[in-house]
């Protein structure tokens, strides 16, 4: 069959992210012609360069998926499901009869409420579908055969039922061969990634990663995930790469394999991770090896640095491992990025005020280390779907039981919503400003919607 992987809008604003959970996808697709099509790639006029892709390949089934269901910038907090909806409309028009599979993170969070406000979904896959999405190729007209399948019959959707998790440890590597790297590579160090393992063990209140990937760590052999480095650095010039794991540095003893690897090999390669803060999972022996392989940049998500929030946050860190993640930044001369929510459950003055003397001793200590870029996207915490904060949120009135939390829902209660709004105003005004000074290139994300 020939098999189009659409990749739908990851927000125009943000920098490219190169797609490959469809580069995993199309490796499970032996036998069949297939193509990947980045909307992204493609800012002026991208439904129409949709729909031009479509005619001109002439497909048998389209793959869509939808990475992200909201853009969050400083200036810009909003739900991207139109463009979604429009991408979907595009194909459509393009190829009246063939089927539209929808797959991909925001479709597995959302699923239900996709497929009934996105009639031109004929499929839905949940979850990982590099073992599925070959088998619903064969049972197009039977898809209840294939587990994890939305699907519709009667006027109604169905649901196959839960599937398995794919072991990730005996994938192939991702078809890096579909799309030029080029663009990707050029527009930041984060937006070609490479997965060394999948799962998290965390438990986080307000992380949906345990329901999309499992409480289970299943981690690739230190040398096939360098081989895949190996080939982006010698074959596609890649130089700068981000390690797209939940959590690089759990286990610490994975990661550093995968950073003797790479010395081992001399790689020239410049990249970061997410790294959780926990001093038992950043011994000094994993620092030394991340600096010989060229990790630049310790990226962190705390979310706050009080420990009555952490524990209410359910973190397996405290504040003393913050300031110890100054210690070794400082020690191993690394940039450092923290990422923090904003009136999280227990919010109050006193948290707050803790939370911004953080960042100033910070600054103080850690000077032009210190990346300030995912300082400016602070806000409260988004309410998603299978969290338990979605439980907390209900409890508290928050949200309705009913609400599909499709449209954003945010915990931001109480009086201290002013003191957020306050800060929101100040990132925003400070990213304008930078923006304007860069003189960023590329349209805005409503410019484009309203183009359409």
């Amino acid at each position: 069959m020939r098999v189009l992987l659409v990749q739908a809008f990851t927000a125009l604003d943000m920098e490219l992210v190169y797609p490959l959970g469809l580069a995993y996808l199309a490796t499970g697709l032996r036998g069949h012609h297939v193509e990947i099509f980045d909307v992204n790639l493609h800012r002026k006029a991208p439904f129409d360069a949709l729909e031009q892709k479509i005619k001109s390949m002439a497909p048998d089934v389209v793959g869509v998926s939808f990475r992200n269901m909201k853009v969050g910038m400083p200036h810009l907090h909003t739900d991207d499901i139109e463009p979604q909806r429009l991408a979907l409309k595009s194909v459509r028009r393009a190829a009246p009869g063939i089927p539209i599979v929808g797959g991909g993170t925001a479709f597995s969070l959302y699923s239900e409420p996709l497929m009934e406000r996105l009639p031109q979904l004929d499929f839905g896959l949940w979850g990982e579908g590099e073992d599925r999405f070959p088998m619903l190729l064969r049972y197009l007209e039977q898809p209840w055969k294939v587990p994890g399948v939305y699907y519709r019959k009667g006027g109604a959707v169905r649901f196959s039922g839960p599937p398995d998790r794919v072991d990730f440890t005996s994938l192939g590597p991702p078809r890096r061969d579909l799309l030029p790297l080029g663009p990707y590579a050029a527009s930041s160090f984060v937006s070609v990634g490479v997965q060394a393992k999948r799962g998290c063990v965390l438990r986080c209140i307000h992380c949906s990663d345990t329901y999309l990937a499992g409480n289970t760590l299943r981690m690739r052999r230190p040398v096939d995930v360098v081989d895949e480095v190996e080939e982006l650095v010698k074959e596609h010039g890649v130089r700068q790469m981000f390690f797209c794991d939940q959590m690089f540095n759990i286990p610490p003893a994975h990661a550093i394999e995968i950073c003797q690897e790479m010395v081992r090999r001399r790689l020239d390669v410049k990249w970061s991770a997410w790294f959780n803060e926990s001093r038992a999972a950043l011994p000094h022996r994993l620092l030394t090896w991340l600096k010989r392989a060229g990790c630049g940049m310790l990226s962190f998500s705390p979310d706050h640095v009080d420990d009555r929030m952490l524990l209410r946050l359910r973190k397996n860190f405290r504040h003393e491992d913050l300031l110890y993640t100054w210690e070794i930044a400082k020690k191993y001369d690394m940039d450092v990025e923290y990422s923090f929510f904003l009136n999280a459950p227990g919010e109050d003055w006193r948290s707050l005020a803790r939370l911004l003397v953080f960042l100033a001793r910070a600054r103080w200590h850690l000077g032009p280390r210190l990346r300030m870029f995912s300082l400016l996207l602070m806000q409260p915490i988004r309410i998603y779907p299978h969290t338990p904060i979605r439980e907390l949120a209900i409890e508290a009135g928050l949200v309705d039981p009913d609400d599909d939390l499709v449209e954003g829902r945010y915990w931001n209660p109480g009086t201290m919503r002013h003191a957020v709004a306050g800060v929101q105003s100040a990132a925003r005004l400070f990213y304008q400003a930078r923006q304007t000074a860069r003189k960023v290139r590329g349209s805005s994300f409503d410019s484009v919607l309203r183009e359409e």
